[in-house]
């Protein structure tokens, strides 16, 4: 199964690979092409388009290293999903101190 987070983090820091990774990792993660079908649209063999994806994959957990922005989203989320939880429930102080936490974070 092809770990959707690779095509997260594609949308996040594509614009840090070339043209053609970028593509081939869309066509691999987004559009669920085989890499023999990525290969033929290249020209290439099926071992190069698996290694242009393995780079481009690298180089985009690199980026997350080095940037946070999908570790800070996650982190976001996580903070609208108590603060939503605590407005349910009517603790407008705790959804106070909740939203605070979250703009702190950002």
């Amino acid at each position: 199964m092809k770990d959707l987070t690779v095509g997260i983090l594609n949308e996040l820091y594509g614009g840090c690979l070339t043209e053609r990774q970028r593509d081939m990792i869309r066509s691999y993660y987004d559009y669920d092409l085989s890499l023999a079908e990525i290969a033929g649209q290249y020209g290439i063999s099926r071992q190069a388009a698996h290694d242009a994806i393995r780079k481009g994959e690298k180089a985009l957990y690199e980026c997350e290293e080095k940037m946070g922005f999908m570790a800070k989203l996650a982190g976001i989320r996580r903070g609208l999903e108590r603060l939503t939880e605590a407005l349910k429930g009517g603790d407008a102080e705790g959804a106070e101190s909740i939203a605070a936490d979250i703009l702190a974070g950002m």
